[in-house]
């Protein structure tokens, strides 16, 4: 090939590589468990008899929560006014998706007096 068809091939993936650079990396996430405008994870874990972490920091809107139970017994996620439940089986991991509006309580239906925790919403 002559000098001009390798500048042409050159000239070519240069704007590729551009184009893909532009195009991608559009993802917001700020890395802390929330986003502008999306949807956030949030993870949570349920080992014996309590939550970890028993504060989940979350900023308005909707959210899915990951909630993995490392215990040997069942548990759920429950928020104080009841609008989210979930059971999460000894062993297993639920994934459930909820708007955030303002800052609630959480805690495990069947051992409320145990584990208790506060979503809050800034």
């Amino acid at each position: 090939m002559h000098g001009r068809g390798w500048i042409a091939i050159g000239s070519a993936l240069l704007a590729l590589a551009l184009v893909s650079a532009a195009c991608g990396g559009g993802d917001d996430e700020s890395g802390d468990g929330s986003s502008d405008g999306g949807t956030a994870d949030v993870t949570l874990t349920v080992k014996d008899f309590e939550f970890d972490p028993t504060t989940l920091e979350v900023s308005a809107g909707e959210h899915t929560i990951t909630i993995t139970n490392t215990g040997a017994v069942e548990h759920s996620f429950t928020l104080d006014d009841d609008s989210v439940s979930q059971d999460v089986e000894a062993g297993e991991s639920a994934t459930l998706t909820f708007d955030a509006t303002e800052t609630i309580g959480f805690y495990c239906e069947y051992h409320p007096d145990q584990m208790k925790g506060t979503l809050t919403v800034s």
